[in-house]
C-alpha cells in the first residue's frame, strides 16, 4: 500500500495520503483513544482486470494521533477469524496507542502475530507530534 505523510502548512498537523487495493486498512488512533479503520480503498488490482487508475485518499492527522500500518500476515490465519483479529488490533491500539511506539509494536506483534507465520508480518507505527 503506497502511503505518504506531508506537513499541513501553518500548523502541527500532517496529511496522510494513501491508496490501497485489497491491503488491510490503516488504523488511526486519535488522542482521545478513538480508533478508526481507514477503510477507503480502490478497486482490486490484478492483471486480468486490465489497466486502471488508482485513487488516492487523504486524511488530516491531528497532533498526538498514532497511525498504524500492517501487512495481512499480522491478521490473516487459516484457523482464525479476520474480523476478530482486526477487532483485537483496534482494541490494542486504543488501549496502548499513547505509550512508546516500540512497546506498542512489540505488544501487537506478540499478541497477534503467529509464532510461525506463513506470510510476511510487518507493523509500522507513526506518531504525529
Amino acid at each position: 500500500m503506497p502511503a505518504r505523510l506531508d506537513p499541513v502548512h501553518n500548523g502541527p498537523r500532517w496529511r496522510l495520503t494513501w491508496s490501497t487495493a485489497g491491503h488491510p486498512p490503516p488504523l488511526l488512533r486519535t488522542p482521545d483513544a478513538h480508533v478508526a479503520l481507514l477503510t477507503e480503498h480502490d478497486i482490486l488490482l490484478h492483471q486480468d482486470f486490465g489497466p486502471s487508475h488508482r485513487i488516492e485518499h487523504q486524511r488530516t492527522l491531528p497532533p498526538g494521533s498514532t497511525l498504524l500500518l500492517h501487512t495481512d500476515g499480522l491478521i490473516e490465519r487459516p484457523s482464525h477469524d479476520i474480523d476478530t483479529a482486526i477487532a483485537e488490533l483496534v482494541a490494542l491500539l486504543a488501549r496502548h496507542g499513547d505509550g512508546s511506539l516500540p512497546h506498542l509494536v512489540r505488544r501487537i506483534s506478540k499478541r497477534l502475530a503467529d509464532p510461525h507465520p506463513g506470510d510476511d508480518v510487518v507493523v509500522l507505527a507513526v506518531r504525529v507530534t
